[in-house]
């Protein structure tokens, strides 16, 4: 290949992603049709939590250069917590969506990135809701941002606190005897 053929690297390389399923798999998928270098220790430039409920320390979170962005499945700052989507639907919305948002020392309220909203279907479940329409929704969202971020655009809104909730975790259900 003629050295001037080759593109510049992106400053996004190496792009380190951590979360299951498939938020998860659709994130890693985005970054390889990119051509992100992605990699699961060690340093990168940007540190992706791609549906994990992990809580990550201040130096983990802020050794990647560009920091570290974190899908949600609501529109923050509206159900920050772990079980979002349930929240969701108890509460009885009728619009919900994705929010990708940068982490800091309070979980959740870091600023947003990207967000994206739908109208909840009728007689949704909870899994159904997540699977069907949220997954899909938040990796669309995070290929909209790493283009935006390729071009060296960063966006931070910062959440509004006179509209957050924090739901707390669902009981769990008792194991069958």
């Amino acid at each position: 290949m003629d050295p001037a053929d080759r593109q510049p690297s992106s400053p996004l390389q190496p792009i380190k992603i951590e979360g299951a399923g498939p938020v998860y798999e659709g994130v890693i998928a985005v970054c390889e049709r990119h051509g992100s270098r992605v990699v699961d220790r060690g340093d990168a430039a940007l540190f992706v939590l791609a549906a994990t409920t992990r809580i990550v320390r201040k130096l983990e979170y802020e050794a990647p250069r560009l920091g570290t962005l974190c899908f949600h499945p609501s529109l923050l700052p509206r159900h920050r917590g772990r079980d979002a989507v349930y929240w969701t639907l108890k509460m009885g919305d009728t619009e919900t969506g994705v929010s990708w948002f940068w982490v800091t020392d309070k979980v959740d309220a870091g600023p947003i990135a990207v967000q994206r909203q739908i109208a909840i279907p009728p007689g949704i479940r909870p899994r159904d809701l997540y699977n069907e329409y949220l997954a899909p929704l938040g990796v669309a969202a995070f290929e909209d941002l790493l283009l935006q971020l390729e071009a060296g655009v960063v966006p931070r809104l910062e959440q509004d606190e006179s509209q957050a909730t924090y739901e707390p975790p669902r009981e769990a259900k008792p194991a069958d005897a």
